[in-house]
């Protein structure tokens, strides 16, 4: 059986890298999308870089038929 003892300092420690990493992930820009097929909408996040060439594919029917909102 493994036993696992925390003290005060180091469980403050953990919760506070966890709020670290929630606030990291606030900051990300999304892009929203809509599928002129089948009407489904979504967002992504925003790529850094967009090369022309890249076609989104609709997640739930599999369309190139996107929008970018």
């Amino acid at each position: 059986m493994l036993n696992v003892a925390y003290g005060d300092e180091e469980l403050e420690e953990d919760l506070t890298d966890d709020e670290d990493e929630w606030s990291d992930s606030e900051e990300l820009e999304y892009t929203s999308y809509v599928c002129e097929d089948c009407d489904y909408r979504w967002e992504e996040v925003t790529p850094e870089e967009i090369d022309g060439n890249e076609m989104m594919v609709c997640p739930m029917c599999g369309s190139v038929n996107v929008t970018q909102l």
